[in-house]
């Protein structure tokens, strides 16, 4: 008999092994830790498997929870893939644009493009679809989103792309901390301090390239795994606890207590954020997109 299991046990599962903790799932999820620790255990008796080993610290995934998590997030994608495709098949022939924007770019020059865009392509309907660049790059190839804006390096292979901002990261640190006083920070200069940083899951070819860079200059952190985005990491800094190299819509959040300065190895570790569509554009409506977002990230980057 098959086991008894479902979509939103999968998902509870899969949110807890990307953040390494039943907490900082609950607050991604939206809801209180005891329901969501007894639907993943009711999973893991469904399977008949312990998924998750738990401990103070947190929770990793045991060998056959690493079997059972490439499988959910499959059957999670595949779910949604089915939903995106009766959706799209109860729209009209002339639908409008759906368009992806990476966390990469602020809310703030995601309002002033979406207007931008609209103003270039008037009577066109555009759906703005914000999220990580791991989420849009499978949607855009797989023909649920119509363009997009990409946060590089990532597996654009296939698309056709256009660099359109180059974002330098920086540096957030405790105010009341001895760096916080220089104009520029270096990843070396910062040896009392753990980095708060993303799961590799969150954004694993930008994790890559970043773990290359920090092992080609020796720089080798006491790394403290965090959600991305989270005003609480945010606070974490005020509080000493830590620091963080950020850019994108974190840089548009200001928490009392936190200094922000130039990263020193900003340039090299620029998060790319490239305009992306799949297939030609016959009427040339991307190309104007992309010109669009070019003009007016670079000249709020500057």
């Amino acid at each position: 008999m098959a086991p008894r299991f479902d979509l939103r046990q999968l998902r509870y599962f899969v949110a807890v092994a990307d953040c390494g903790s039943f907490r900082a799932a609950a607050e991604r999820l939206h809801v209180s830790q005891p329901p969501l620790s007894r639907q993943v255990a009711e999973l893991e008796r469904a399977l008949g498997a312990r998924l998750l080993d738990r401990s103070a610290s947190g929770v990793t995934l045991t060998p056959q929870g690493r079997i059972a998590f490439a499988r959910a997030e499959a059957l999670l994608r595949d779910a949604q893939a089915l939903g995106d495709a009766l959706a799209a098949a109860r729209e009209p022939a002339g639908r409008g644009l759906r368009v992806g924007v990476t966390m990469a770019v602020t809310v703030g020059d995601r309002a002033r493009v979406a207007r931008a865009w609209q103003r270039a392509l008037p009577g066109v309907a555009i759906e703005i679809v914000p999220g990580p660049s791991r989420d849009l790059v499978p949607a855009l190839k797989a023909g649920r989103l119509d363009f997009a804006l990409l946060g590089l390096p990532g597996n654009v292979a296939g698309l056709q792309t256009r660099e359109v901002q180059s974002s330098r990261l920086v540096a957030a640190l405790p105010a009341g901390h001895r760096l916080a006083r220089r104009r520029r920070v270096s990843l070396l200069d910062v040896t009392d301090l753990p980095l708060f940083w993303n799961p590799r899951s969150f954004n694993p070819a930008y994790h890559d390239f970043c773990t290359r860079h920090f092992r080609a200059i020796g720089y080798r952190p006491q790394v403290i795994t965090v959600e991305p985005g989270q005003i609480q990491t945010l606070e974490r800094i005020a509080a000493g606890e830590g620091w963080t190299i950020t850019n994108g819509a974190t840089l548009a959040v200001r928490v009392k207590g936190v200094a922000w300065r130039p990263l020193a190895e900003g340039e090299a570790l620029a998060v790319r954020v490239a305009a992306a569509w799949n297939g030609p554009d016959e009427d040339g409506r991307f190309g104007r997109l992309a010109a669009v977002a070019a003009r007016l990230l670079e000249t709020g980057r500057r």
